[in-house]
């Protein structure tokens, strides 16, 4: 490929094939000078080696960072909304988890999905109630996104059972002065003005020696979402705790009205140091800072189901999250290997708060009488206004050294070490006036909980090229985990007991895997795979009597996966077919259990199934037109009956929808020298979910169709797009109550309405 037009590619809206690794390019033709379009491959590193999607025998979705500026693509939910087999729960801007393959993160302190931004792990919060979320950054400036489904313990280690998502950054260049700036600005139906600026400098400081490398990023959302405030508040009606139900609280009088309640604000930025002092050595120092500020999460009641929170008196509910992260990364190529230490330490701060009036007035008024007898306000014997506030602290210091063969030989072979030590707190509080007259106090709650987890491993896997096109790979992890946790309550609802409660674990095991590939050429690869993933066991605080005794600690849960696939090119690279269906044994699951005393513990309990299939194709219908279709199923659900738990043979597991499927349809037409005209419309489907707070429900499935259209040169774009062109109301996931659920309403978090708006971006170099 000429480099003309792999600079095409980079700037140009052509990014209809990159959701199965490859992106759209235009050549002329070496006879008649016609536009010939061609899907190029983009390389990966999910084997922590450099390859293709088409070469690695596991099934890989890799998003160029060209594609995702060209796409408009700026965050992870966009991605996980176009890529099959991945799930989420979301409330808002770094507040998201992943799933993969069914596989959901319900229990225990780990994630069933691997998160990394380049060599670093980055393991979510183990306690926080919102749920094992990941740092949600801005995607300017990546050299790509690979999603690994399936599980990933060999390489990437415990919390990988269902996958891994890697964010690479683009390496400083050493050889030329560049830039790129970016600004975006649109409008919300419902919300006002959004901007965002982006912008990169890479600055040689020696000349194929040393570079820097220094992005920023600044992001204003405004919100859509109303908070308002009505009085009086209508009660509930019916009577039973699970009888009641919300009255119309659209039709209360307005007496505040908070618009745009969810407004976000972005700030982020980082500075990569790369040194090349002799050759075959390479020493990469960065930085990564970023701040997220939301003055309410992305959820709406419902009932109603209108784009508002209502509330009895005027509560605020903010959200803070801080991540900050240092590494260094040092490789040095011998004769036959290279050998690789990754260094990294990193912290997180997330703070938020809830407003809970309304659920505590039905809650607690059920123990105490009709809540209808008992209005909202304390000048007529209610509990008033109150908030519930969260804050957790994350630190974890990681290091890998790792050893692998070089050259093109027969026999490959990789060999390593790791260690983490990851240390989190939470703390959960709410003083509650309203409460001092029915106990005395105002504590309602006063938790503090702690997390200390040790982790070291071993782990290698080797590939031989064996006759008639054959490779066959093994490899295994070996994992050993020390785990100590502290955990001190007080007031109401600790059922009376204060003292801290400490727990210890300690849990090792070996994670296989075993592969076998066909790979006759370089346009097809068909695989088999049986592998085993897994997540770490933790310790349980112990529970006060009269409760029965928890276990000192749970052990881990695993999967073993087995999967055929394929990866496909044919006439003459115009189409792509990747495919490929798995099984999945899930036992040992880790299950939150809340016996009737009231204290929670995680137990093993119960097992799942889980089978489906994916499928991603791009196809140059014409020079210039490329469609490209991608399609997931996962039939996903519990083999067997927990009854503390909450969980019944047959269920399907929360958050997996049956079906996803995403459409896109992409042209690009040269009109002079290098101006191009671009154009693409993309369809995103994704199938009801079941969800869960007070009881199990289900989220309906809903389409989102986003549009581009613009011009580019090779050297910048102006593009004028729509996201949510049809101004669909989406109900991503349910929000757990930081303090207790009730069956009056949900808290459900919803995507942006329709935002019209241009993305303009400028290359320097």
């Amino acid at each position: 490929m000429s480099s003309k037009c792999s600079l095409r590619v980079a700037a140009a809206l052509a990014g209809a094939g990159a959701l199965n690794g490859v992106a759209w390019c235009a050549e002329a033709g070496p006879e008649s000078g016609a536009a010939v379009g061609t899907l190029e491959e983009v390389v990966v590193t999910a084997e922590k080696r450099e390859s293709t999607v088409q070469k690695t025998p596991i099934s890989i979705t890799a998003i160029s960072g060209a594609d995702l500026q060209a796409q408009g693509i700026s965050n992870l939910l966009s991605v996980a909304q176009q890529v099959p087999g991945v799930s989420f729960k979301t409330s808002g801007p770094g507040q998201t988890e992943f799933e993969m393959r069914g596989l959901t993160s319900t229990g225990g302190q780990s994630p069933t999905v691997g998160f990394y931004l380049d060599e670093t792990a980055l393991t979510p919060p183990a306690m926080a109630q919102n749920g094992k979320v990941v740092i949600d950054p801005d995607l300017f400036d990546l050299n790509r996104v690979e999603i690994l489904r399936g599980p990933q313990g060999t390489l990437y280690g415990a919390g990988s059972m269902g996958g891994t998502i890697k964010l690479v950054t683009n390496a400083p260049d050493p050889k030329q002065i560049a830039a790129n700036v970016q600004g975006i600005g649109s409008g919300t139906d419902g919300g006002g003005f959004n901007h965002t600026e982006n912008a990169m400098l890479n600055l040689p400081l020696w000349q194929d020696v040393a570079a820097l490398r220094l992005v920023v990023t600044n992001k204003h959302v405004q919100g859509w979402i109303d908070r308002d405030v009505v009085n009086p508040f209508p009660l509930e009606v019916g009577t039973g705790f699970v009888g009641s139900v919300r009255a119309d609280v659209a039709a209360a009088p307005v007496v505040k009205r908070v618009t745009e309640s969810n407004t976000e604000n972005l700030k982020g930025g980082r500075a990569t140091l790369l040194l090349q002092p002799v050759e075959g050595l390479s020493i990469t120092a960065g930085a990564l800072y970023q701040r997220i500020n939301q003055s309410g999460p992305n959820t709406i009641d419902v009932p109603p189901g209108n784009e508002v929170h209502y509330q009895p008196f005027d509560l605020a509910e903010p959200f803070k999250d801080t991540f900050n992260l240092q590494h260094l990364d040092i490789k040095y190529d011998f004769e036959g290997f290279q050998v690789v230490s990754a260094t990294s330490s990193w912290t997180r701060q997330q703070n938020q708060t809830q407003d809970i009036s309304e659920a505590m007035q039905d809650y607690i008024g059920h123990f105490f009488g009709d809540p209808n007898k008992f209005p909202f306000y304390t000048a007529d014997g209610g509990l008033g206004a109150g908030t519930i506030s969260e804050d957790d602290y994350t630190r974890q210091i990681s290091e890998e050294l790792r050893i692998a063969s070089t050259g093109a030989g027969p026999f490959q072979w990789l060999a390593g070490a790791y260690y983490s030590t990851f240390h989190a707190t939470s703390h959960v509080y709410s003083f509650y006036d309203g409460f001092t007259a029915l106990f005395g106090t105002n504590n309602l709650a006063d938790n503090h909980r702690l997390l200390d987890v040790d982790q070291y491993a071993l782990f290698g896997e080797a590939s031989y090229q064996l006759p008639y096109s054959l490779k066959a790979t093994v490899g295994a992890r070996y994992y050993n985990f020390h785990s100590n946790s502290a955990t001190s309550v007080s007031g109401v609802s600790a059922n009376g007991t204060s003292d801290t409660l400490y727990g210890v674990a300690q849990n090792s095991g070996v994670s296989p895997k075993f592969n076998l590939a066909y790979i006759p050429n370089d346009n097809l690869t068909v695989y088999g795979t049986v592998s085993k993933g897994f997540r770490p066991g933790g310790p349980n605080s112990p529970i006060p009597p009269p409760c029965t005794a928890a276990p000192k600690q749970f052990g881990p849960d695993s999967v073993w996966s087995y999967e055929l696939g394929e990866k496909l090119k044919m006439l003459d690279a115009r189409v792509s077919i990747n495919g490929d269906v798995y099984y999945e044994d899930w036992s040992n699951i880790q299950q939150q259990v809340a016996p009737p005393c009231g204290f929670k513990f995680t137990a093993n309990a119960g097992k799942a199934k889980v089978y489906g299939a994916e499928l991603e194709a791009a196809i140059v219908l014409l020079p210039g037109l490329v469609f490209s279709q991608s399609v997931g199923y996962t039939h996903a659900t519990n083999a067997a009956t927990v009854p503390d738990a909450g969980v019944k043979d047959g269920d399907r597991l929360l958050d997996v929808p049956k079906v996803t499927a995403n459409t896109t349809l992409t042209y690009r037409y040269p009109l002079a020298g290098t101006l191009n005209l671009i154009a693409r419309v993309n369809n995103s489907y994704v199938d009801s979910i079941q969800d869960i707070t007070f009881t199990r429900n289900t989220l309906p499935s809903y389409d989102l169709v986003d549009t581009r259209f613009g011009v580019e040169t090779d050297r910048w774009s102006a593009v004028i797009f729509v996201d949510n062109l049809t101004n669909k109301k989406a109900l991503l996931s349910d929000t757990g109550a930081l303090s207790a659920n009730v069956p009056i309403f949900n808290r459900v978090a919803t995507n942006q309405p329709r935002t019209i708006g241009a993305d303009l971006s400028y290359k320097f170099q």
